[in-house]
């Protein structure tokens, strides 16, 4: 054997070893086997997409506040022939136990600035051209923007309508558990609880 194929095979022979986990050194049977990935090591390890990691900051801190409001109601239950009034004073009743326990509320606790950015993009699509502007008209009313003061905690009054969220747009933002709805309201876009009829947060100048 030739001075050249000699290199030329120790060099084949020592990129196979190599690519087995092999040195010069190591003995067949003794290669490094790298090492299972623990359930802690998943856990922490970052997400392959940011948006996965916001939504699911988004789903914790509305689990928290669903867990409250359903505790509040559990307390409080209904009768099946409560009357209006009734219904009435149930609601009040809950919304005023939800300020008590959500005092420092403020807005941007459940919608907070990335999950915002990310509901401002996810809806953008709907928004645009023709069939955005037909899009933007199902959330008035009657041509006009609906009125209400955007504040956590607040009452959604009732002399102003529910505005009707385009199911286009629903489709692209987040499924919500059945305590809570999406409502559009001029150009922003609240999160109401169903049972007390209050404000839980709201994005400003969702709809573009």
């Amino acid at each position: 054997m030739t001075t050249l194929t000699r290199v030329v095979a120790a060099l084949t022979l020592s990129a196979a070893m190599t690519g087995c986990g092999m040195t010069r050194d190591q003995a067949p049977g003794t290669e490094t086997v790298p090492k299972p990935v623990t359930p802690e090591q998943k856990a922490t390890a970052a997400p392959s997409n940011p948006d996965s990691a916001i939504l699911a900051d988004f789903n914790a801190r509305l689990d928290t506040y669903v867990k409250k409001q359903r505790a509040l109601l559990k307390g409080s239950p209904v009768a099946e022939d409560a009357t209006p009034e009734q219904i009435k004073v149930r609601q009040d009743t809950i919304a005023a136990e939800l300020r008590a326990i959500r005092k420092t509320a403020k807005q941007g606790d459940i919608f907070t600035p990335e999950v915002a950015a990310l509901f401002r993009r996810l809806m953008y699509p709907e928004l645009k051209g023709a069939e955005g502007r037909e899009t933007k008209d199902e959330t008035t009313e009657d041509g006009k923007p609906i009125a209400v003061e955007l504040k956590v905690n607040a009452t959604y009054p009732s002399s102003q309508p529910l505005s009707t969220v385009p199911p286009n747009l629903l489709a692209a933002l987040p499924q919500l558990p059945m305590d809570v709805e999406y409502r559009v309201v001029g150009r922003h876009l609240i999160l109401r609880d169903v049972d007390a009829n209050i404000i839980v947060d709201f994005i400003y100048n969702a709809i573009r």
